[in-house]
């Protein structure tokens, strides 16, 4: 069954909702705590820092809201939900069973950048880490986009979502042990809310309908 622009409408605005309540209550208790520790590699502080990177860090959130209206089906859209649904709820408990830092300072930013990382470090707190959130995200839209995308579009999104990935490290939000965490945070999720049907091959002559989105 064709998804509703309404409905999509409707899961888009509801996890964009959850993840701001468990998101930000997740900073919001863990900033009110004592003696939050660290988990990292000393090697990773001779990792550069690229403003840049703050752009592919912070577009997520854009690809967040729109998956849900790229799903074809009903069940599609289900799955899409479950899985962000559950990355969410499951990296809360985590961050607030084992709540981690940053451990080194960031440095400052220039120009328009360093504006964009100043408003935007105002409203992330750092102690949301293990497993990376934002790593665990982009591998389940990745999925979606991919799957939903062909020719010069999906090679567009394919290298822009490699620039999402390397963003947090990049831009000293996330050690290397938290993206590893989201990854596997993210396995998990596919691994629970599996849906065969949609690379099964029924599924080809719909995945290379010439109506496709995009």
């Amino acid at each position: 069954m064709a998804v509703k622009r309404s409905k999509a409408l409707a899961v888009s605005v509801g996890l964009s909702v959850l993840f701001l309540i468990v998101y930000g209550g997740c900073n919001w208790i863990t900033a009110r705590r004592a003696n939050v520790g660290t988990f990292y590699f000393e090697w990773e502080r001779g990792i550069p820092f690229v403003p840049f990177f703050i752009l592919p860090y912070m577009s997520i959130d854009l690809f967040f809201v729109t998956a849900p209206f790229l799903c074809r089906t009903e069940r599609e859209l289900s799955i899409l939900a479950k899985r962000i649904a559950a990355a969410i709820i499951v990296a809360g408990i985590c961050f607030l069973t084992f709540p981690l830092r940053f451990a080194f300072p960031r440095p400052p930013a220039d120009g328009w950048l360093g504006s964009i990382f100043d408003w935007f470090r105002g409203m992330d707190a750092p102690y949301n880490l293990l497993p990376s959130l934002h790593a665990a995200l982009m591998l389940i839209l990745l999925d979606v986009y991919l799957r939903n995308t062909r020719g010069l579009i999906r090679i567009a999104i394919t290298v822009w979502f490699v620039l999402i990935a390397l963003s947090p490290v990049l831009t000293y939000q996330h050690h290397l042990i938290d993206i590893v965490g989201g990854f596997v945070l993210a396995a998990l999720c596919f691994l629970i809310f599996r849906d065969r049907d949609l690379f099964s091959p029924q599924s080809e002559p719909e995945l290379n309908n010439p109506r496709s989105p995009l």
